[in-house]
């Protein structure tokens, strides 16, 4: 019964009922002290026996007698103890209605807020989480609250522009290869008989699109999936970098990249081979594809109390201070035109990022236009995924990959 009544009503009626208690409480000890006092006590010195008394008083002719009879008093008393009752109780009545009066008056100004924010959030609709409540130099838990719901709503109308955004780029880099294709086989079909050289060059490009796209959702599902994944591998580092330098190697090779490592041997990490490989493979084709001709990768990896550090760094163009907040969003890219022409679609970041953070780590960035990116990651020594053997001294090595 009491979940339907609203707030104001609910703290009205347990002040009232509050009230009452110790109204009532006081009205009858003080009520009970007053008769007990002034009647009772009365009574009793005004009740003579007959040997008692010794002087009678004297009625003169026309002088009325000023004596009481007794009997008379004790019902005067009696009758002044009712209407005294009966006053107190008047008294009582009135002050539970004006208190419950100033309680529904007071609990309405103190919870205008709470009716504030409840209009405000009514009023947020599904496409416009720009309202906020308004509530200046209110420190107590009122204000609290209307600066947490402030907070929430900025967090997810943050969430909510990521989300708009997520979901047009995904559809703009599935309508780009779809579109390329559609435009080749219309082209094809106009064109009637149709020369062998020309059939492939279409089928190279409907497979090239085709394979873009299949890329582009298996990184999507990949991002938004929640299939948990064999976390329990021992992965070894060393052979992660061996083959993602292997696979990347004609590109190394043709832009005539040095590599060099810098390894703390025998460090592994418990989690999902897969994963591991993906985040290290992002990244190194990154520091590959956005490096400049004779430039360098370096990779160092170590190991001390706080866990598993790997750093890469590259010599590439780097990246924008203002860019450097949005490189982990989905579909994010620096320069649109340079990051399309290399097979980008702004998802190798992202992975990276939420397979790290999955295997207890986080990853920071260092960059600046013109002057290279280095990437760290680091995984902490509490986590399980962390494999630790003591201490070894470190071992230094250095690959170069040319043109030979």
């Amino acid at each position: 019964m009491m979940k339907k009544l609203s707030l104001r009503m609910r703290l009205t009626l347990l002040s009232a009922l509050v009230m009452a208690s110790v109204a009532v409480i006081l009205t009858s000890m003080f009520l009970f002290g007053a008769d007990r006092i002034f009647v009772r006590d009365l009574e009793q010195k005004m009740t003579f026996q007959p040997q008692d008394i010794i002087i009678t008083s004297v009625k003169k002719e026309g002088v009325p007698n000023e004596n009481m009879d007794l009997q008379e008093v004790t019902v005067s008393l009696k009758k002044a103890g009712t209407q005294f009752n009966l006053w107190g109780m008047a008294a009582l009545f009135l002050v539970l209605i004006l208190g419950t009066g100033a309680t529904w008056l007071m609990a309405g100004h103190v919870l205008k807020p709470l009716k504030e924010l409840s209009f405000a959030i009514e009023e947020i609709g599904g496409n416009d989480l720009s309202n906020r409540v308004e509530i200046q130099g209110r420190q107590d838990e009122i204000g609290r609250l209307a600066r947490s719901f402030n907070h929430m709503m900025d967090k997810v109308s943050a969430s909510f522009e990521r989300q708009k955004r997520f979901s047009a780029s995904a559809a703009h880099e599935l309508k780009t290869p779809l579109a390329t294709i559609l435009v080749n086989l219309e082209v094809l079909e106009l064109d009637g008989k149709t020369s062998p050289d020309r059939m492939e060059k279409v089928l190279t490009i409907v497979k090239a699109n085709t394979e873009r796209m299949i890329r582009l959702v298996e990184d999507l599902m990949r991002l938004t999936s929640d299939k948990d994944h064999e976390m329990e591998e021992k992965v070894e580092l060393s052979e992660v970098f061996a083959i993602t330098l292997y696979e990347l190697s004609p590109l190394i090779r043709n832009k005539d990249l040095t590599v060099s490592i810098e390894n703390t041997p025998d460090i592994s990490l418990t989690g999902s081979r897969v994963m591991l490989y993906r985040v290290m493979s992002n990244l190194l084709e990154n520091a590959a594809k956005y490096n400049r001709e004779h430039g360098s990768i370096s990779i160092v990896t170590g190991r001390d109390d706080n866990g598993v550090t790997v750093k890469i760094e590259d010599t590439g163009i780097g990246i924008p201070e203002e860019a450097l907040p949005h490189i982990f969003e989905p579909f994010y890219r620096v320069d649109q035109s340079r990051s399309r022409a290399v097979g980008g679609a702004g998802l190798g970041l992202p992975l990276v990022k939420d397979i790290v953070e999955k295997h207890g780590g986080e990853v920071t960035v260092k960059s600046a236009a013109g002057e290279g990116t280095t990437f760290i990651l680091r995984f902490p020594a509490s986590y399980r995924g962390v494999e630790r053997r003591g201490r070894v001294s470190p071992r230094h090595g250095k690959i170069v990959c040319g043109n030979d």
